[in-house]
């Protein structure tokens, strides 16, 4: 790595390194990700780790002659006959830059840890006193919204619930302050007035129809129409709209600025 080198994401951690020690840290990053898809990836401790469930995953650094893994003491105990090979110590191993990356061995130990940190989730939880409900406490506000929203999608065909709540994701993280009901028989966002619907699903594709008419005002490839009060966005799957993440971003960031 680069001296003074300010790293913020793991792929500037890994940007910094000659391409064969790169190769072989994209590749435990890759086999960390096909066995943790959950877990969330960062930096921690100056290098590259995963946490899953809120609880530390695994480590991986690159250094002049090897990589160093670490998997929590317990996963390196759970494996010490394998890693026996290894320079090693209670919490983390070496692998050698001269041989080929154990990526087998490296599945094992990430999906062993992935299981306990399942199981230590599960035992808090069980372990944790339930709260007595109060009688006759009646549902708020935002919990009935978020039922019907349930309902709705539970009624759908599997594969466009699917679609559906991938874009769903995409609106919550453009905007975690908009609330959602049901509303014109689809999911439906607002703030203190009504801003846009999922409009049908209709052809495979999914719509949005944005009817607060601040939306004439925003100028985007997406918003098709020219209606006098309202633009249309359409998204052939949830994969497009993925790719169009940051486009569909500015519009409901925007579109909320003008309320």
């Amino acid at each position: 790595m680069k001296d003074n080198t300010v790293i913020k994401t793991v792929d500037q951690y890994i940007a910094g390194f000659p391409p064969a020690v790169k190769k072989q840290l994209e590749q435990i990053r890759k086999t960390i990700r096909a066995n943790a898809p959950e877990a969330v990836e960062g930096l921690g401790y100056g290098m590259p780790g995963f946490k899953y469930m809120g609880k530390p995953l695994v480590y991986f650094a690159g250094y002049a002659g090897h990589i160093g893994f670490y998997a929590t003491p317990t996963g390196h105990e759970e494996f010490k006959k394998e890693l026996a090979g290894y320079k090693s110590g209670k919490g983390s191993v070496q692998f050698p830059l001269s041989e080929p990356m154990p990526l087998a061995l490296i599945k094992k130990i990430v999906l062993f840890r992935v299981k306990e940190n399942e199981n230590m989730v599960a035992a808090k939880k069980k372990s944790k006193p339930v709260p007595e409900k109060k009688k006759d406490a009646k549902p708020s506000p935002a919990a009935k919204e978020a039922a019907q929203v349930t309902a709705w999608l539970e009624k759908q065909e599997p594969a466009v619930r699917k679609e559906i709540n991938a874009v769903r994701k995409l609106i919550k993280k453009a905007a975690p302050s908009l609330n959602e009901r049901i509303k014109w028989n689809a999911p439906s966002y607002y703030t203190t007035v009504d801003l846009f619907t999922f409009g049908p699903y209709r052809n495979n594709r999914i719509l949005l129809v944005f009817h607060h008419p601040g939306i004439v005002k925003i100028k985007s490839p997406l918003l098709e129409g020219t209606f006098k009060d309202r633009r249309l966005v359409y998204f052939n799957n949830s994969k497009e709209a993925a790719k169009q993440e940051k486009e569909l971003s500015g519009i409901i960031q925007q579109l909320l600025k003008t309320i």
